[in-house]
């Protein structure tokens, strides 16, 4: 009963973002969910971390190198390999009604790599500089990037919901072992 319903919560959410997207603003979504776009940011993200950090800014990078290996890794292994739900575009019923704006990728779909990588880059990001602005940046430009996972169809809903859950379990305990390694604050 619940099951069904979780699925027809997806489905119903999902077709409201994809299907309210038009041509114009696809190209802005597909420029959001490159990663390759964002190292910029990434760079100024370490940038504002030896800044504020320099005394421990090795053990961050690490720390950070080793959260995203976990986040990344985890969402294949952990969820997407074990659950093996399909990617709206792979799902046969649900691709015929959908709009198609980018290669569908990888069969499966649960959990978003996408967002359980930016989310955990924005919470230990967050977590390191501590500052109010920097959290609603980085956690906007983290929601913007789950949001075009499902505009663009290749996700549900559900799947970028529990991506963001997963990176924030993972940047919690890697900022946790890294305070008890690093003696920070």
């Amino acid at each position: 009963m619940m099951h069904n319903y979780l699925s027809n919560f997806n489905e119903k959410v999902f077709f409201m973002i994809n299907q309210s997207g038009f041509e114009t603003i696809d190209p802005f979504f597909i420029m959001i969910s490159n990663k390759f776009i964002w190292i910029p940011l990434y760079l100024y993200l370490l940038y504002l971390i030896y800044r504020k950090k320099e005394f421990i800014f090795l053990k961050l990078i690490i720390t950070l190198a080793i959260l995203i290996f976990i986040s990344d890794f985890g969402s294949v292994h952990l969820f997407k390999n074990q659950f093996k739900i399909l990617r709206p575009c792979h799902d046969s019923l649900i691709s015929q009604s959908m709009r198609h704006v980018v290669d569908c990728g990888g069969l499966y779909s649960f959990i978003s790599s996408h967002a359980a990588n930016s989310f955990a880059v924005a919470f230990f990001t967050s977590m390191t500089i501590k500052n109010k602005i920097f959290f609603i940046s980085i956690t906007s430009w983290a929601i913007l990037i789950s949001y075009s996972r499902v505009y663009l169809g290749v996700h549900f809903p559900l799947d970028v919901i529990f991506g963001m859950l997963w990176g924030l379990m993972a940047s919690l305990i890697s900022y946790k072992l890294l305070k008890n390694f690093a003696k920070i604050d």
